[in-house]
């Protein structure tokens, strides 16, 4: 070989054993990077810090993330290699779209309490998380796992000695058991985060360890007892007093907005029955309570309370039924008697329901056998009405509906009045309603005369652009009827702006029932019925 030939080869020989590894550790720095500020942005757009957070406390809280986010990302990134590393990326973008949807739905981050304890639920209505997926960030999300995915093929074709990866990893691995401990255990304790929310603070990785620790039934009941201290006399002060009669119904209706009722497709009112109603009735729009889930709808109702925030409340042990709504009824001289279409044991209604006083539940598990198909909100509601209409003493119903639940896709073809082929959300969602409220309207068609009604959303239904109107976003409506009388005309709250000023809370309606429960005076019957009661209590 000429001396020519041999410059030749020597031009076009492999790198060198310096020049590859220092490419590798580029792309391996390039990969944890990319990624760390990927879970940044996560963490950035699903936490919810207070609002009068000073910018430099945001600044800091997001390095020590972004820290915490790179020594992670590099303990995955030394470890793993091919199809595992590329498993946790695709694991990644489903965490990423169940944490936004989460944050978007409830306005709160998913904590490790509502995981832990909610899985059930949310796998139960994983169709309805699915159709509220933001295709945006699920593309944004699915374009970062395809960078990642590129990155990882790079560092596969310039792969790093495994013992310096492992030693990397375990250095890494202990800046961030050191960090996150120091972090949620010393310098920010997780039991003194009272604002904002400790998945913002640490992450969520750290957040989940340390509320699994630290969060126990006893410090989930102690802050449940205390905002159950929170009363409100705002309505009570407002308005006339209204004396309930001997038959009650509460109906909790799954999603109905407050817009809805005032909505119309090609000029035609999409709920006319309820429009029609709210005029003969107090009418209210309402901030709902809608933290971890709809269970804290009825919670509130029936406990006249403020839920938790953080966890179903039916599932903090411990939590006392014994001045609950029904036992009130009781002594009132009502029979409390609590309809749901779903199975007891969902958000474990069925245990705080035998607590509360109800004469009698009516799950699926006691619906199926009377041929009652409680997931259709007409067969549920017409079973309550049949109910009501042969009792023969004082009676009150809480009746909750599920039919109008998301992703609102259970109607057949011949019960979709509005949209024969919904292709849409907002359509599926108006479809819906038109059902609950020829539901409603057939249900009071066939109560006595003289029926106490009050009516109320569980929580928003999350579905934008149906309405033109955006003045009540984000609250329910609350309606008061009695059927043979206009109580609208006593309603001072309209008249002052009150009632659909958007401020005032379900705490708010839920004391004022009870406050009209409570100074109803006693019938005839009840005052027997209850003097039959003591009889047989003193035998």
């Amino acid at each position: 070989m000429t001396p020519q030939c041999e410059a030749s080869s020597a031009t076009i020989a492999p790198e060198s054993p310096t020049f590859s590894n220092r490419k590798a550790v580029w792309i391996l720095v390039a990969l944890v990077s990319f990624w760390a500020i990927e879970i940044l942005l996560l963490q950035h757009f699903t936490t919810f810090p207070e609002a009068s957070i000073p910018v430099g406390r945001a600044i800091k809280d997001a390095c020590r993330r972004l820290l915490l986010n790179v020594a992670a990302c590099t303990v995955i990134a030394c470890l793993m290699r091919g199809w595992a590393l590329r498993i946790s990326f695709v694991v990644g973008l489903i965490a990423t779209n169940m944490l936004v949807v989460y944050a978007s739905y409830f306005g709160s981050p998913l904590s490790w309490p509502v995981l832990s304890s909610q899985w059930r639920e949310g796998l139960a209505v994983s169709d309805h998380g699915v159709s509220l997926i933001n295709w945006k960030v699920f593309g944004i999300a699915l374009l970062a796992l395809a960078v990642k995915v590129v990155l990882a093929n790079a560092v596969k074709q310039n792969p790093l000695p495994r013992r310096t990866t492992m030693k990397w990893a375990c250095v890494a691995g202990g800046i961030y058991l050191l960090f996150a401990v120091s972090l949620a255990a010393i310098h920010k304790p997780i039991r003194l985060i009272h604002m904002g929310a400790p998945e913002y603070i640490y992450g969520y990785a750290v957040a989940w360890t340390a509320e699994a620790i630290s969060f126990d039934n006893d410090s989930l009941l102690k802050e449940a007892l205390a905002k159950a201290e929170d009363k409100s006399d705002l309505l009570s002060k407002t308005e006339e007093p209204l004396l309930l009669s001997d038959k009650v119904a509460i109906v909790q209706v799954e999603s109905l907005d407050f817009d809805v009722i005032q909505s119309n497709v090609d000029g035609v009112p999409v709920m006319p029955f309820l429009r029609e109603l709210q005029n003969q009735s107090m009418r209210y729009s309402v901030k709902p309570f809608h933290n971890t889930g709809s269970s804290e709808a009825d919670f509130s109702m029936l406990t006249t309370a403020t839920p938790n925030g953080r966890v179903n409340p039916f599932q903090i042990y411990g939590f006392p039924y014994d001045n609950a709504f029904p036992w009130l009824a009781k002594e009132r001289g009502y029979a409390p008697i609590a309809f749901h279409g779903n199975t007891g044991e969902f958000f474990h209604r069925r245990k705080a329901y035998s607590q509360m006083g109800f004469s009698k539940l009516y799950f699926t598990e006691e619906l199926e056998p009377l041929e009652v198909t409680g997931r259709w909100d007409h067969e549920l509601l017409n079973f309550s009405a049949d109910l009501l209409q042969k009792a023969t003493e004082p009676t009150l119903h809480f009746v909750i509906t599920i039919t109008s639940h998301g992703p609102f896709d259970r109607l057949s073809e011949a019960d979709r009045e509005i949209y024969s082929q919904p292709s849409n959300v907002q359509q599926r969602y108006l479809n819906s309603m038109r059902y609950v409220d020829r539901a409603l309207e057939r249900y009071i068609e066939q109560l006595p005369d003289g029926t106490t009604v009050v009516m109320y959303g569980d929580h928003e239904s999350n579905v934008e652009g149906y309405s033109g109107s955006t003045t009540h976003q984000d609250r329910v409506p609350w309606l008061i009827y009695q059927k043979g009388s206009d109580l609208s005309a006593q309603q001072n709250s309209i008249s002052s702006g009150l009632a659909l000023s958007g401020e005032l809370s379900q705490l708010d309606m839920v004391c004022y029932l009870r406050d009209r429960l409570a100074n109803t005076p006693l019938s005839a019957s009840r005052i027997a019925a209850k003097n039959a009661d003591s009889r047989t209590s003193l035998k």
